[in-house]
C-alpha cells in the first residue's frame, strides 16, 4: 500500500501541539539535567531513543519550567533573499510532472517565499522566465506586485522584533498563526483560561461560568486536593472583546482564574491586511507548455474555463516565429480550484499553442501563512532566570535538556507551576554545608543514592538529585567523595516535581550550560514534524 503524510498534514500536526499548549488542553515543561561532563564536551553525542536512556536522563533532572503561549511559535525554512538569484515561482503542480528551477519536486521543497534584510516575507508568483532577481522588494500592500526585474511577488508579513529576538535562526523564521481556521485562532475566541487561585474545600468540579461580550464559550474545571487546579476549555466561542470567569458550586470557595482571548488582533495590522484581502482561487499565473506557430500578436484569444469565474488572459507573440512567447493574466479571477486555457484565433493560422493554468492555494496567497510556508516545525524558547524560590539551580552546569508533556507531581497530579524542582532539598545545621560541594556523592543509611546539585547558603539547604531516592527526616548521610561519614540533617523536602513521569517528546544533548544567579540563559528547542 502506497501512502504518504502530506507536508500539510505535518502542519496540521505541529499546529495541535500549539493549540494544546495555547489552550492548557496539556501542560508541557522543559526539563534539565545531568552535571556528569561528556566524553568530548565541545561535541555531545547524538540521544539515544530507548528508555533506558531516557530513565538515565530523568534520574539526573534539576528542575522544570512551564512553557506557555508565548514561548512557542510555528516555523518555516529560512531562505534569505540575495541579489543575482534565480527563485521558484509558485506553482501548484510541482511534482506533479513538473519540477522547479531549483530543482524541487514539491511546492514544500522549492525556493518559492523569502525574508529580506529589514525581516519581510514574500513568495515568489513569478520568476521572469527563471531571470535573476535584481531588486530587493519591499512594498506591503495586499495584492501582486511586479519590480523592474520581472519579478512578482506577494506580500505575507513582516517578522516582529520580539519573534526575531525569541524564534529566528539561521535556518527557520517564525510564522503566526491565522485570524481563520481552525477554530482557535478566531478572533474573540476564549483561547485558554488560567487559574489565578485554586481556592478550597471543593469535593466535586465546580462549574464554569464564562460571562463577556461574546458568545458560546465553555469549559470543564478539574480538581485537586480541594482546590480547581486547571480548566479546559470545552467550546472557544466568538465574538469576545472581554470576559470573565467564575466558579460556581463543587462545595468550595474562592476559586479565581484569568479568561485569556484569542490573540489575533496582536498580528502586525499588515498581516491582518493581507489575510483580509486574500481571495480564494484566483488565477495568477499561465504558464505556456508548447508556443505552437503562425500566430499573430492581436489575433489569439485565450479562454478561461474551470469552476470559477471571471478570469481573463492575454498572449504575446513573437513576430518573427509567430510563436506564444507569454500569456498574462489581465483578471485573475475567483472561485477556481481547475481551470482550462484554451488558446484560438480569429484569423491566423495559428496552431497547437497549450498552456496550464497556476491557481491560488486554497483561501487565496496570504490567507493562511502556516499553510502557504509549510511551517511544519515548532519552535519553543523559554528564558531561564533565576527566581525567589531558587528552583531553577544556580551554580552547577546542565547538558540535557527535554520537553515533558504533562509531568506530574509527587501526589499524582499533573504539575502546572510556572517552575519546579526535581531535588531532594535537605536542611542541615549550621555550619554543615561545609561538609558538602557541588557534584559530590552523597549516600543515605537507607540504601539511597544522591549528587549535590546546588548549596543554598541563605537556608542551609543542599539540593540533591537521585540516582536511589531513599531518603527521610531520620536519615542520616555519607559523603563518598569526601570521605565524611555521619553526617546529620535536619529534615528532607521532596521534590516537587516526578521526573519519573510525563511523556518526554524531545530530548537535546549540548555543550555544558553554567546558571548564574545574575544571567538569563535562553534555551531554544525545535520539534520537527
Amino acid at each position: 500500500m502506497a501512502l504518504i503524510l502530506r507536508r500539510l498534514g505535518r502542519v496540521e500536526l505541529a499546529r495541535s501541539y500549539l493549540r494544546d499548549i495555547r489552550n492548557n488542553n496539556d501542560y508541557f515543561h522543559f526539563i534539565v539535567g545531568r552535571t556528569t561532563p561528556w566524553s568530548d564536551e565541545t561535541a555531545p553525542p547524538t540521544p539515544i531513543d530507548s528508555d533506558a536512556y531516557i530513565a538515565e536522563f530523568r534520574r539526573t533532572v534539576m528542575f522544570s519550567q512551564r512553557i506557555d503561549s508565548a514561548d512557542v511559535c510555528m516555523l518555516a525554512k529560512r531562505e534569505n533573499w540575495t541579489s543575482n538569484t534565480v527563485y521558484d515561482e509558485y506553482d501548484d503542480a510541482y511534482g506533479n510532472g513538473t519540477s522547479s528551477y531549483s530543482g524541487a519536486l514539491s511546492l514544500a521543497e522549492a525556493k518559492f517565499f523569502v525574508m529580506t534584510s529589514d525581516f519581510k516575507v514574500y513568495k515568489c508568483i513569478s520568476n521572469n522566465n527563471n531571470a535573476q532577481s535584481t531588486v530587493e522588494p519591499s512594498s506591503t500592500g495586499t495584492s501582486i506586485f511586479e519590480l523592474s526585474d520581472g519579478y512578482n511577488w506577494k506580500y505575507m508579513f513582516t517578522i516582529s522584533a520580539s519573534d526575531q529576538n525569541k524564534f529566528l535562526d539561521a535556518d527557520f523564521i517564525p510564522v503566526r498563526k491565522l485570524t481563520g481556521n481552525p477554530t482557535h485562532d478566531v478572533t474573540g475566541e476564549v483561547d485558554s483560561i488560567s487559574v489565578t487561585a485554586g481556592g478550597s474545600g471543593y469535593t466535586s468540579a465546580p462549574t464554569v461560568v464564562i460571562a463577556g461580550d461574546g458568545t458560546g464559550a465553555s469549559a470543564t474545571a478539574s480538581i485537586a486536593s480541594g482546590a480547581v487546579t486547571s480548566v479546559t476549555i470545552n467550546t472557544s466561542g466568538s465574538g469576545y472583546s472581554f470576559a470573565f470567569v467564575s466558579f460556581i458550586g463543587g462545595g468550595g470557595a474562592n476559586a479565581t482564574g484569568t479568561v485569556n482571548l484569542g490573540d489575533a488582533d496582536s498580528l502586525p495590522a499588515g498581516q491582518s491586511a493581507v489575510e483580509g484581502a486574500a481571495i480564494s482561487g484566483t488565477l495568477d499565473r499561465v504558464v505556456v507548455t508548447n508556443a505552437g506557430q503562425d500566430y499573430a500578436q492581436g489575433d489569439v484569444v485565450v479562454t478561461v474555463t474551470g469552476d470559477g469565474a471571471g478570469a481573463e488572459a492575454s498572449a504575446y507573440v513573437n513576430s518573427a516565429t509567430g510563436a506564444i512567447t507569454s500569456i498574462r493574466v489581465t483578471n485573475p479571477g475567483s472561485g477556481y480550484s481547475y481551470a482550462n486555457i484554451a488558446i484560438t484565433n480569429t484569423s491566423a493560422p495559428g496552431t497547437n499553442a497549450t498552456a496550464r493554468a497556476i491557481i491560488s492555494p486554497q483561501g487565496g496567497h496570504g490567507s493562511n501563512a502556516t499553510r502557504e510556508l509549510f511551517a511544519h516545525n515548532l519552535g519553543v524558547t523559554v528564558n531561564f532566570s533565576d527566581n525567589d524560590n531558587k528552583d531553577l539551580i544556580t551554580g552547577n552546569d546542565f547538558r540535557q535538556i527535554a520537553l515533558v508533556k504533562n509531568i506530574k507531581d509527587n501526589s499524582g497530579v499533573t504539575y502546572t507551576s510556572n517552575t519546579g524542582t526535581g531535588c531532594h532539598i535537605v536542611n542541615v545545621a549550621s555550619g554543615q554545608l561545609a561538609n558538602y560541594a557541588v557534584d559530590d556523592i552523597i549516600v543515605s543509611n537507607d540504601g539511597g543514592k544522591f549528587q549535590v546539585i546546588q548549596l543554598d547558603s541563605d537556608n542551609n539547604n543542599i539540593y540533591l538529585t537521585a540516582e536511589i531516592p531513599l531518603i527521610s527526616n531520620s536519615s542520616t548521610l555519607e559523603n563518598t567523595t569526601q570521605s565524611i561519614a555521619s553526617l546529620s540533617i535536619n529534615s528532607v523536602t521532596n521534590p516537587e516535581i516526578d521526573n519519573s513521569t510525563g511523556e518526554i517528546v524531545y530530548l537535546d544533548n549540548r555543550a555544558p550550560i553554567i546558571r548564574s544567579a545574575d544571567q538569563v540563559e535562553q534555551v531554544k528547542a525545535l520539534i520537527r514534524f
